[in-house]
Formats: structure tokens, C-alpha cells, sequence
């Protein structure tokens, strides 16, 4: 499989006219290549004032992203994501798409400041502006990636008047081998008989587990799930901010089912701690 370039930063950060850039760089290197870019632009309807004040149409629009990569994800085409993808949660799901894929991907930082993006945002033409209040708002969400990482690995950044390190990111993106699969993104066998109901009982559980755990615990300290591991919490967790993951988890995992149940609990807090990271 080719691999998918995972495009990150604020919004007129200049991330488009990078892409531009790269493009131009493999098409003359790799004439043979495709190379598919995935945009904003090409959602149906798209209108970013209407898109990111609303957290249910955001959350289409990031769905309608993912799909379109994962459908253009294929042996002889490089996948560019050109959108904010500020949440490191939804770059988690990225990652977990090229891991499933088994083809290699990287991420690239436009690390614009604040001062600089409203900048560049006031001189893009009037239909394609933000507004300094939706910018304002998305600067203040944005998720800054983190190398250490693996979601976010290899990381490349770039300032407003750097450059790209072509060759580096020709060499992570073609020359690297694709992360091995591992057991939360291998599709296995069904087990019909049982995988959907321990699923639903494992999880549950861890969930009240951390529930009632966290009223004896300061924010900071780690909960300790049996045989399953250990959640450092930042804040204490309502029920309904533990079940949305848990419900993620468990559209995940429908699609990516396990013939040993007894991994499902460790799974699941793995992934809790890196949604509430």
C-alpha cells in the first residue's frame, strides 16, 4: 500500500500551498505516481462558518475525510489529508487506518503562530476567509502534535518562511517500511457465538470501574484495572464522557474483531488513555 500524508495546523496556516509544493516534488520524481488529495473543499456543501460551529456537522465532515482517504488508499497512490485535523484523537484514528492498511504515513506541521494565521487568513479572498471569531475559536481547540507520539510519527514541521525537507519526507513516506499490524487493527475472525457480548460486558465494566475508582482519587493518580492495566486520569470523568469512548471503541472494534476476548479489557484501556490524553 502507498502511503497516506496527514496535513496539521491552524487554520490559514498555509497548509495547501504545502501541499501544492509536495505534490509537484513526488509528480517529478515519481512520474508514474497518483497521488489523490483529500480536502475540505470537496465535502459536499462545505461552508466552514456553518461546518466548525457546529460539533455534530464537524464531527460528518471529519467522517466524510477519513473515508474518502481510506477509500483512496490503494498500492500505487499517495493520499494527502489537506484540513485542520487539530484533534489528536481523530489523527489517532488516521494512524489506525495506515496500521489497518499496513502502509506507511507521516504527519506534516504548518507551525504557523496565532499573529501570522490571522494574517494570512486576511489576505485570502473574502469567500475563502475564516472569521477572526471562528479562527479564534479553532486556534484556541487546536491540538498541538507531539512526535513522541506514534499517531503523530514521523512528525515534520514547518514555519511560515521554512522549507520542507523533501528528501526526509520522501524517505518516510516512500522508503520506510508500513508499521506492523497489531491485534486492535488485524481483522480476525468472527466469533460469533460471544465476541459482541464480551464486548459489551468487558467494556462496560472497565467503565464503571474507573467511575467508581475516581471518586477516591486525586486527578493525576493512576486507576489500576485488573488485569487490564492502568489509567492516569487529568480530571475526573463523567459517565457520558466515558461512555462516548466506549461506544467508539466498540464501532471500532466491530470492524476489527479479535478471536481472543481476553485482550478485549487491556484494549480498551489502552485506548481510553489515549482518548483522554
Amino acid at each position: 500500500m502507498m502511503p497516506l500524508l496527514v496535513m496539521t495546523g491552524y487554520p490559514s496556516s498555509g497548509k495547501t500551498t504545502r501541499v501544492t509544493t509536495i505534490v509537484d516534488f513526488f509528480l517529478a520524481k515519481y512520474p508514474d505516481l497518483k497521488i489523490v488529495v483529500v480536502n475540505d473543499e470537496q465535502f459536499t456543501g462545505f461552508d466552514r462558518e456553518k461546518i466548525f460551529s457546529s460539533s455534530h456537522n464537524e464531527k460528518n465532515h471529519r467522517a466524510y475525510l477519513k473515508s474518502e482517504a481510506q477509500k483512496s488508499l490503494n498500492k500505487d497512490t499517495l493520499v494527502i489529508i489537506d484540513a485542520l485535523n487539530y484533534i489528536k484523537g481523530y489523527r489517532y484514528e488516521l494512524f489506525c487506518v495506515t496500521k489497518s492498511a499496513q502502509t506507511p504515513h507521516a504527519v506534516l506541521w504548518c507551525d504557523v503562530g496565532k499573529v501570522k494565521a490571522l494574517e494570512m487568513n486576511a489576505t485570502k479572498p473574502d469567500h475563502e476567509q475564516y472569521s477572526e471569531k471562528l479562527m479564534n475559536e479553532l486556534i484556541m481547540r487546536y491540538e498541538e502534535p507531539n512526535g513522541q507520539a506514534r499517531w503523530d510519527s514521523p512528525l515534520f514541521m514547518v514555519q511560515a518562511d521554512g522549507e520542507i525537507n523533501m528528501e526526509d519526507l520522501d524517505a518516510a513516506l516512500f522508503k520506510s517500511k508500513a508499521p506492523p499490524p497489531n491485534l486492535s487493527t488485524v481483522a480476525q475472525p468472527l466469533q460469533p457465538t460471544n465476541f459482541m457480548y464480551e464486548l459489551d460486558r468487558v467494556t462496560n465494566e472497565v467503565v464503571k470501574h474507573v467511575i467508581s475508582s475516581q471518586r477516591q482519587m486525586l486527578p493525576g493518580e493512576k486507576i489500576r484495572v485488573p488485569e487490564a492495566g492502568e489509567i492516569q486520569l487529568h480530571k475526573h470523568c463523567t459517565m457520558a464522557e466515558l461512555n462516548k469512548i466506549r461506544r467508539q471503541f466498540i464501532t471500532y472494534m466491530k470492524m476489527n474483531p479479535l478471536t481472543d476476548c481476553s485482550k478485549l479489557s487491556s484494549m480498551f484501556v489502552q485506548y481510553l488513555q489515549t482518548a483522554l490524553q
